[in-house]
């Protein structure tokens, strides 16, 4: 958490798609702190603690609120492009820096805090659909899913480990900072899903692309090709018009989801793509 003895700065923070924006007065953020429950670790999410917050847009009662466990958390995000906001419990606020415009997690100090040995343990909802039938080599299944269970999932794939051979891939994009994400790329055959009617679907930039969330508690799963009409697509540029067509065939997913990973030890593994100035370039609210 930032240092409150320090000089304040005003940070200004929103979702992706812009209807929620805020200020936050806090000392320059240097550290920002990361929990390993359940909800924090689905979520991604970095804290930072300010006194209060000013929504600048839109309003606080409009986000999704969550809560599970003891109920003394509610966790809000957006209805529209699932970012993780803020939580209120307790007498105190926290607000995910990740919607903060300009945050890099890669320059940041990441504390760590024990929520996990807080309340009774968490216990993953099972995913009772059918197994992938994919062919796939040295084999392991995953389960995962939802924090709240609306959605679960099954993956075949190669152990993931240190030494897992496929890309793995966070990005400074502004979707993928906010929400953050941590794609893996398994082909399509490979992830069956339950309970796919409760996601939500947002589209951004060139609207391709629809990334899907748990429209109840605001999980972040995958980013699927958008069913769009042949003249948008051909009004496409050529490359994204090329990983639209791949797309198809991949059930891109966030690795966040997925149960029984030691992501410290996936994360030797992990590719870091910068693509914060990838077009067509966000405009921050």
């Amino acid at each position: 958490m930032a240092d409150a003895t320090q000089p304040l700065k005003t940070y200004r923070g929103n979702c992706h798609c812009g209807a929620f924006v805020y200020e936050v007065e806090l000392p320059e953020i240097k550290a920002v702190s990361a929990c390993n429950c359940s909800i924090c670790t689905k979520k991604g999410y970095l804290w930072v603690k300010p006194s209060e917050i000013k929504v600048v847009k839109g309003d606080e009662d409009a986000l999704t609120g969550y809560t599970f466990g003891s109920k003394t958390f509610y966790h809000k995000f957006c209805p529209t492009c699932a970012t993780p906001l803020l939580a209120r419990g307790a007498g105190m606020l926290v607000v995910n820096a990740r919607s903060i415009q300009g945050f890099n997690p890669w320059e940041m100090e990441i504390g760590a805090f024990n929520g996990e040995a807080l309340g009774s343990p968490y216990e993953p909802p099972k995913h009772i659909g059918p197994e992938p039938t994919a062919d796939v080599e040295n084999a392991k299944i995953y389960h995962g899913g939802c924090h709240c269970g609306a959605v679960t999932l099954a993956l075949k794939s190669a152990p993931l480990d240190k030494n897992f051979p496929s890309r793995i891939v966070e990005c400074l994009c502004s979707i993928c900072v906010r929400n953050g994400y941590t794609w893996i790329y398994p082909p399509a055959e490979a992830v069956v899903i339950q309970g796919g009617e409760n996601f939500g679907r947002y589209r951004m930039g060139q609207h391709a692309f629809e990334k899907t969330f748990c429209k109840v508690c605001g999980v972040n799963f995958g980013n699927e090709a958008a069913a769009i009409s042949e003249e948008k697509l051909a009004a496409l540029s050529p490359h994204t018009r090329a990983y639209h067509e791949m797309a198809k065939t991949l059930g891109t997913m966030n690795l966040k989801v997925l149960n029984g990973v030691d992501f410290a030890e996936v994360k030797e593994a992990k590719r870091e793509v910068d693509q914060v100035n990838a077009e067509p370039k966000y405009v921050n609210p």
